[in-house]
C-alpha cells in the first residue's frame, strides 16, 4: 500500500517546513486517489482535441514537481515511461519533496530560488498548479464515465472499502 493511501499523521510541530511538507502530503493524497485504478483507455480521454488528456495532465504534474525538485536538489530524476510507472514515480517524487521540506528551517527555505524568484512563488505557482491539474484529472475521469472514488481529503481517509 502506498504512503498516500491515507494522509500521514499531522506533524508534531508547526514550522515553515512542516507546513509545506503537509501541503505536499495533501497533494500526494489527492493525486493518489485521482489516479487510482485508472485504465489506459480512460487515461487517453480528452474532451477536445486541443485539451490535455488525463495522461498528459499526469505527465505535466510530473514536470512541475520535477521543476520544484530541481530547485532544492541538484540531481535530475528521469521521467518514468508509461502510465503506471509515471503514477508510481510521481508519488515517489512527491514523497521525496515532502521529506525534503519537512526538515527545512526558515533560512534554508529563504534560499530556495525558482526562476530567480524567492520561495513564495513556489506556493502560488507550481504547487497550486499541481492541485489544479489533479482537479482536472478528477473532472476528466467523471466526464469519461470513470469517476474518482470518494476519499475524504479533509480527514485524509480512503474511500469506504478501499
Amino acid at each position: 500500500m502506498n504512503k498516500y493511501h491515507t494522509l500521514p499523521a499531522n506533524p508534531e510541530n508547526i514550522t515553515a517546513g512542516t507546513v509545506i511538507s503537509r501541503l505536499l502530503a495533501s497533494i500526494g493524497f489527492r493525486y493518489y486517489w485521482a489516479t487510482d485504478d485508472l485504465p489506459e483507455t480512460v487515461a487517453a480521454f480528452q474532451p477536445e482535441n486541443d485539451a490535455r488528456s488525463i495522461a498528459e495532465n499526469m505527465a505535466h504534474i510530473w514536470d512541475i514537481l520535477q521543476w520544484v525538485h530541481a530547485a532544492i536538489h541538484p540531481e535530475t530524476v528521469a521521467k518514468p515511461e508509461g502510465l503506471h510507472p509515471l503514477r508510481t514515480g510521481t508519488l515517489a517524487l512527491i514523497e521525496t519533496l515532502e521529506h525534503s521540506f519537512s526538515t527545512m528551517d526558515v533560512q534554508t527555505l529563504a534560499e530556495i530560488k525558482l526562476l530567480k524568484q524567492p520561495f513564495w512563488p513556489l506556493i502560488n505557482g507550481p504547487l497550486s498548479d499541481v492541485l489544479t491539474h489533479i482537479g482536472q484529472i478528477a473532472m476528466l475521469r467523471r466526464i469519461a464515465g470513470f469517476p474518482v472514488s470518494n476519499s475524504d481529503p479533509f480527514l485524509g481517509t480512503p474511500p469506504p472499502g478501499k
